[in-house]
């Protein structure tokens, strides 16, 4: 299912209502929140890896490239996470031949390979594109078909990959826990998630 696929993971953002801790690099049950989703498919070595992170995002550059991502820089992470997606999609489009993206977010340390395998499979199905659902709430992650590859890096500002979702014929959603699909925004959602976690 995951032949010639690509895994996007977007990791620029700014953190501005954590305070001036990095939340992708706070600690979360004895590891980085980057760590997480950093790891899904982890024993798929044959799908490519890239991300996405600021110019000065050092520390997540080099967790990142630890986990196997060739990180793409977004110079201008201040324009929101449409024109991260837009860098990274390019990116792959213009530098692989996959034929397919997984597309996950960088605050989100509950996805699960269950999850993305059940995305993979949906996308096999004839679909042209797949997301997360939860209560109603469409979210990554999110797989698309290489047909939607340009019209997701034509993406600029607040607009994500829902926004190209939403035009495509055959979308389909797969249907998942809200906490699986729970970020992390503030220092309340670190303290949650890590209730979670400890049961």
């Amino acid at each position: 299912m995951f032949d010639q696929a690509s895994i996007l993971l977007l990791a620029s953002g700014l953190s501005s209502r954590f305070g001036v801790e990095d939340k992708l690099m706070a600690d979360l049950n004895g590891r980085p929140v980057l760590s997480y989703p950093a790891r899904v498919l982890g024993s798929e070595p044959g799908v490519r890896r890239f991300a996405v992170v600021g110019a000065c995002q050092e520390a997540r550059k080099a967790l990142l490239e630890a986990h196997g991502f060739r990180v793409v820089t977004n110079p201008v992470p201040e324009k929101g996470q449409g024109r991260s997606l837009a860098i990274g999609m390019e990116h792959i489009r213009d530098t692989t031949s996959s034929d397919k993206v997984l597309i996950l977010l960088g605050d989100m340390p509950f996805v699960t390979d269950a999850l993305v395998t059940c995305l993979a499979a949906t996308l096999a199905r004839d679909a042209s594109a797949v997301m997360s659902e939860a209560n109603g709430v469409l979210s990554p992650p999110a797989m698309f078909r290489r047909s939607a590859f340009d019209r997701l890096a034509s993406l600029e500002g607040d607009r994500g990959a829902r926004s190209v979702f939403d035009q495509l014929p055959e979308a389909r959603v797969v249907a998942t826990d809200a906490g699986m699909l729970t970020d992390i925004d503030d220092r309340n959602d670190l303290e949650r998630a890590e209730e979670r976690m400890h049961g």
